[in-house]
């Protein structure tokens, strides 16, 4: 009995977990993930070397899924500022279907890559809070992505300085199709959910 009673308090009122639980389970689920990337790095690195096109790959792709399962415990943002649509994207982003972004999206809509963000797509009872949230989904996606995308470049920058010219080249050309482009795709659906159902 004492330890239910125990149980019970510590889950706070109304049978909630203890903030304090919550922030412990978060902390490790980080700590775990970074531990798990780090890893992943390493081996790489010696199994690999730097310089290769291999680990150009995986320098872009871990941080990328590391920052996926991150973002579920801790959600990188950017300022409301830097999401406001510019008024070619509102007139209809021409410019980003000439870039491909149509393709790009068919991939992540079909391929195996949906299965990261499999939240993103139109409700089927678009309600003004559904639709608010999906809004929000797509600013936090968004955001992480544009995170990467300017950290790699700085990866991609550093090895060109140091003389790795094909790591240079690779690490960039995979940082604008895992990180680039994801944030290109981003915007465009959000101008097309601000023409259809008004800005949010």
């Amino acid at each position: 009995m004492w330890s239910r009673d125990r149980r019970s308090q510590e889950r706070g009122p109304a049978g909630r977990p203890d903030p304090r639980e919550r922030a412990v389970t978060r902390g490790l689920a980080v700590a775990g993930a970074t531990a798990a990337a780090a890893a992943v790095l390493a081996w790489s690195w010696r199994r690999f070397g730097p310089r290769s096109r291999r680990f150009a790959f995986v320098v872009v792709w871990v941080p990328m899924t590391w920052l996926g399962t991150v973002s579920r415990v801790v959600t990188p943002r950017l300022p409301a500022r830097y999401h406001e649509l510019r008024g070619f994207e509102r007139d209809g982003a021409r410019v980003y279907e000439l870039l491909g972004v149509r393709v790009v999206k068919a991939l992540l809509r079909r391929g195996p890559l949906a299965a990261f963000n499999p939240d993103l797509h139109l409700p089927e009872e678009p309600t003004p809070e559904r639709i608010a949230h999906l809004d929000r989904r797509m600013r936090d996606a968004e955001a992480s992505h544009a995170i990467l995308f300017v950290a790699t470049l700085g990866l991609g920058a550093g090895a060109r300085v140091r003389g790795w010219r094909t790591a240079a080249r690779w690490t960039v050309l995979f940082d604008v199709l895992l990180n680039g482009y994801p944030v290109v795709l981003q915007r465009y659906n959000r101008a097309l959910l601000a023409r259809r159902f008004g800005p949010h």
